[in-house]
């Protein structure tokens, strides 16, 4: 019995498939303030570096071509979730506010808003982010690192926490940054790549005393280090 266990074992472990290539295909730092392929946002500074953002309820989109034969992509890059964001839910309780409560999304999609090319693969990567503290009985859970809806603590799968605040308002006191360190990888065989990285927030108290919008005060987020990389297996 323990000889058939060991030959079954080996067996097994030989046949996961091998990396034949890993090709990066793209990769952007920002610190000389390019950007190149991408279509939307701005480069700021942020702890001493440039970033790609700050975005709130905004998006933008790298465009790739001319691509080498691949089966995956494969994308990596460092996220600042900045401010109050609340996750899957915010704790709004619409018979008291008015306000129909809702999570705060943030997600990349490839091929997006392309439903005319029948040919091409849609996939899409949806979570939640909460800088939220836990109290005794009161927390906002986060999705990431797992699609929307689920169930994770704040901040669960982070790099860094209570990194600064991305700005400072006088009517309220900010949540610190966090990071995280994400690498998502899709099927992707085209020789053309289109990936949408964007936000959806709920923000409907983002309002200072002088009734002035303070969203991206409130919530947003920035990113780093885009590394893109093209792999085949065997």
């Amino acid at each position: 019995m323990k000889k058939f266990l060991i030959i079954s074992i080996l067996i097994i472990s030989c046949s996961y498939p091998k990396l034949s290539s890993d090709l990066l295909v793209y990769e952007n730092d920002f610190e000389n303030q390019l950007l190149t392929n991408i279509d939307g946002g701005n480069i700021s500074k942020y702890n001493n570096t440039n970033v790609l953002g700050d975005f709130n309820n905004d998006s933008f989109i790298l465009h790739l071509s001319n691509l080498e034969n691949h089966e995956f992509i494969f994308v990596a890059f460092d996220l600042y979730i900045h401010g109050s964001w609340d996750g899957n839910f915010n704790g709004f309780k619409e018979e008291e506010s008015g306000f129909k409560d809702q999570p705060d999304i943030w997600g990349m999609e490839l091929n997006p808003d392309m439903p005319y090319l029948t040919n091409m693969v849609f996939k899409k990567f949806e979570t939640t982010f909460s800088n939220s503290p836990c109290f005794t009985n009161y927390c906002l859970k986060q999705s990431y690192p797992n699609n929307f809806p689920f169930i994770n603590n704040p901040k669960t799968g982070s790099s860094i926490n209570f990194l600064p605040e991305h700005c400072n308002s006088l009517d309220q006191n900010n949540e610190k940054t966090t990071l995280y360190k994400i690498e998502i990888s899709f099927a992707h065989k085209d020789n053309a790549l289109i990936l949408k990285f964007y936000d959806k927030l709920f923000q409907p108290n983002a309002i200072d005393k002088n009734g002035n919008n303070i969203a991206k005060c409130d919530e947003s987020w920035s990113l780093d280090n885009l590394k893109i990389r093209a792999v085949n297996y065997d």
